[in-house]
C-alpha cells in the first residue's frame, strides 16, 4: 500500500484544534454574511430565463462577444430596457461539422409584448371554441381547453395556420393525447433497451433515431383519428427573433437553433426550494445515521462539518458571483456525501482505538486515530483531486461550475474532517461527562 505519510507520525491535529476551530468558524460566519448581503448567483433554472443552443458555420466570423452583443441589442431593441445577465458559453461536441455551437443564457422567458399577447388570445378565442385559455406569467406559452373534444391534427393544423399569419413560425403545439402517446414511447423504449442489453445484444448507434422516426411516423397517423379538448401553445417567440437577429448578424443559412429550454420565475423559485430541502433532509438523514451506528457522541462532529463545508462552498460562489444551476445542488449533495466518508474513516478508527486503548487520553487518542488514517485520508483526496481538476479545466462551461463545486467540496471537506468533525467528539464527549457528573451531584441532594 502506498503511503504518503510515514507510520507512526504523530502530527498534533488535535492540540491545535481550538486555532483551526476559530478559523473554520470566522470562514463560515463570513460566508454567512456574502449569502446575507450578495446573494448567490442564481442561474435559470432557479431564478427563470431562457437557454438557446445555436450552431454557426465556422466561416461565419462568430464568437462569444459578438453573440453577446448581438442578443443585447436584440433585447434592448425589443423591450426598451437593459438587456440584464447574458451568457454565451461555446462548447463542442463533434455532432456538426464545419459548424460551432453556443449556449445562450438570458434572464428573459419571452420577448412577447402584451398587445402581441392579447393578439393571439382572441384569435384562439375566435377560431376555436374554448372553455378557457389561460398563459402562465412571462412566458410566451398558452393553454387552451376547448368546450367539446376536437380532431387532433386538424385542431393542430388549424392552429398552426393562424399562429403563422400573425407571424409566429415557430410556434409548437402539443395536445394532451400526444403527450401520452410520447411517454408511452418512451417508456417502452427504455424497456426494451434493459432487455436487449441484458440479452447481449448489439445497440446500433441509431437505434434511438430510427425507433423515433418510426413513433413519430405512428403517432401522426394515430393522432388522425384522436380528439383532445387540451392543447399547450408554446410561440418560440425569443427563439425566433434570436435566430433572426444571428442571421442577420453573421448571414443567411449560417445559422441553426436547434434547441431552447425556458424556465418561469416561479418554477425557478420552487427547484430552488427543492433543492435546499434536499440538502437539509440529506443532512438529517446523515445525523441519524451516524447516531445509529455510533452514538450521539460523534453525530453532531459529523453534521457540524457537513453544514461547514456547505457553507464555505456556497460562500465562494457568492463572492466571485459563480452561476449557481441544479448541477451544482447535485455538486452540493456529492460533496456531503464525500465528506462523510472520510468523516465515517477517521470515526472507525477512533471507535477502534477505544476498545484497544482503553483508559488513554481522549484527546492523544482522537489524534492518534486521526494521523493514523491522514495517509488514506490524502491519497483519496489528491486521486479524487486529479479527476476534478481534470474536469474543471478541460470539461469546458458546460461543466466547469460543477467541478469547481467538487474541487472546493473535496479540499474542504478534507480539512473538516480532520479539524473539525475529530475535535468535535472531544468536546461533545466532555459536554456530556459534564452533565452527568452535575446529575450525579444533584442526586443526593434531591434526596
Amino acid at each position: 500500500m502506498i503511503e504518503i505519510v510515514k507510520a507512526g507520525t504523530k502530527y498534533p491535529f488535535i492540540p491545535n484544534a481550538k486555532r483551526f476551530l476559530f478559523v473554520s468558524l470566522m470562514v463560515v460566519l463570513s460566508s454567512a454574511m456574502l449569502l446575507a448581503t450578495r446573494g448567490l448567483n442564481l442561474g435559470i433554472d432557479f431564478k427563470g430565463g431562457n437557454k438557446v443552443i445555436v450552431a454557426i458555420q465556422d466561416d461565419a466570423g462568430a464568437n462569444m462577444d459578438k453573440i453577446k452583443a448581438t442578443i443585447a441589442s436584440l433585447i434592448e431593441a425589443k423591450t426598451g430596457e437593459q438587456a440584464g445577465q447574458i451568457e454565451v458559453q461555446s462548447f463542442d461536441l463533434g455532432e456538426t461539422e464545419g459548424a460551432e455551437k453556443f449556449q445562450i443564457y438570458t434572464e428573459l422567458t419571452s420577448l412577447l409584448k402584451e398587445e402581441k399577447a392579447t393578439a393571439v388570445n382572441d384569435k384562439l378565442a375566435a377560431t376555436l371554441k374554448t372553455e378557457s385559455i389561460e398563459r402562465p406569467t412571462e412566458t410566451d406559452k398558452f393553454i387552451i381547453v376547448l368546450k367539446s373534444p376536437a380532431p387532433v391534427n386538424a385542431t393542430k393544423d388549424s392552429i398552426a395556420t393562424m399562429l403563422k399569419d400573425l407571424g409566429f413560425l415557430r410556434a409548437e403545439i402539443v395536445s394532451e393525447e400526444e403527450r401520452a402517446l410520447d411517454m408511452e414511447f418512451y417508456k417502452d423504449y427504455n424497456l426494451s433497451l434493459v432487455e436487449r442489453q441484458k440479452e447481449g445484444r448489439e445497440i446500433p448507434e441509431d437505434d434511438f433515431e430510427k425507433a423515433l422516426a418510426s413513433h413519430e411516423n405512428k403517432k401522426r397517423k394515430s393522432l388522425d383519428s384522436r380528439t383532445d379538448r387540451t392543447y399547450t401553445i408554446s410561440l418560440q417567440q425569443l427563439q425566433q427573433d434570436v435566430e433572426s437577429s444571428l442571421t442577420e448578424a453573421f448571414g443567411k443559412d449560417k445559422v441553426e437553433v436547434e434547441s431552447s429550454t425556458s424556465v418561469s420565475p416561479s418554477v425557478g423559485a420552487d427547484l430552488f426550494n427543492k433543492g435546499l430541502l434536499a440538502m437539509i433532509y440529506a443532512i438529517i438523514g446523515i445525523l441519524i445515521y451516524i447516531g445509529l451506528r455510533f452514538d450521539f457522541r460523534y453525530s453532531p462532529g459529523a453534521v457540524v462539518a457537513l453544514i461547514h463545508d456547505t457553507m464555505i462552498t456556497l460562500g465562494i460562489f457568492a463572492l466571485f458571483g459563480i452561476k449557481f444551476t441544479l448541477p451544482i445542488i447535485s455538486a452540493l449533495l456529492t460533496i456531503i456525501g464525500y465528506s462523510l466518508n472520510d468523516t465515517i474513516v477517521v470515526y472507525d478508527r477512533i471507535r477502534e482505538n477505544l476498545t484497544k486503548f482503553r483508559g488513554m487520553d481522549l484527546a492523544k487518542l482522537v489524534n492518534q486515530s486521526v494521523n493514523e488514517t491522514l495517509s488514506r485520508t490524502l491519497l483519496t483526496s489528491v486521486t479524487t483531486l486529479f479527476v476534478v481538476l481534470a474536469l474543471l479545466f478541460l470539461g469546458g462551461g458546460l461543466i466547469s461550475d460543477f467541478a469547481l463545486a467538487l474541487t472546493i467540496g473535496v479540499v474542504v471537506g478534507t480539512y473538516s474532517s480532520i479539524f473539525v468533525a475529530s475535535p468535535m467528539v472531544i468536546y461533545i464527549d466532555g459536554y456530556l461527562a459534564d452533565r452527568k457528573d452535575r446529575a450525579q451531584k444533584a442526586a443526593p441532594a434531591a434526596a
